[in-house]
């Protein structure tokens, strides 16, 4: 692993920042394709994911696993870079090799301020993963009522099934997500 690397994990932003300055391999990645930008982005570190963007790293870089930077910061829940990502042209219907888009990990997460910079673009709001799971199943099911109602607000449909039969108010049923199934109920 390079030493760019090496202090993004570390998470020492100023050591990145001036690695980066110095010239290190800005395009290195780690043994499972992240690079750089994944981590500096997805850790909030804003100088450093501004820094790397101008210096020329690919802001839709996929891992192994197809997860791109505005992934890995969807699902840590990071929206100043996340915004930072879009501003510079980061494709926020990217899909990963599970069906995820970032619309789906904010809805995992019930990052609000993600799921309010991603319909400002044309999301697929209804998009199912491999499992048919929207990111309104995904919120009702990890119990983040204000996600849900964002995403209800915005148009996702509450009617819809995976392919296991479940619609996002049998999951919240499931986990027995009290005000989520309550949302649920009043808008199915």
């Amino acid at each position: 692993m390079n030493r760019l690397l090496e202090a993004l994990n570390k998470n020492d932003e100023l050591l990145a920042i001036e690695l980066i300055n110095a010239g290190e391999n800005i395009m290195q990645t780690d043994p499972t394709g992240v690079t750089p930008l994944h981590l500096a982005s997805k850790l909030g570190m804003k100088n450093a994911t501004n820094l790397l963007i101008e210096k020329g790293a690919e802001v839709d870089a996929l891992n192994m696993d197809g997860v791109s930077p505005l992934h890995l910061t969807a699902a840590r829940e990071k929206p100043e870079t996340f915004a930072i990502l879009l501003a510079h042209g980061a494709d926020p219907k990217k899909i990963e090799r599970d069906g995820w888009t970032p619309l789906h990990w904010a809805g995992f997460r019930g990052c609000v301020p993600i799921i309010e910079q991603l319909l400002k673009y044309d999301v697929d709001l209804n998009l199912g993963d491999n499992d048919g799971w929207t990111p309104l199943h995904l919120a009702a099911q990890q119990n983040h009522p204000n996600a849900v109602k964002e995403l209800l607000k915005a148009g996702c449909d509450p009617t819809l099934k995976s392919v296991d039969g479940q619609t996002p108010l049998d999951l919240a049923i499931s986990q027995n997500n009290v005000e989520v199934i309550e949302i649920l109920r009043n808008r199915v």
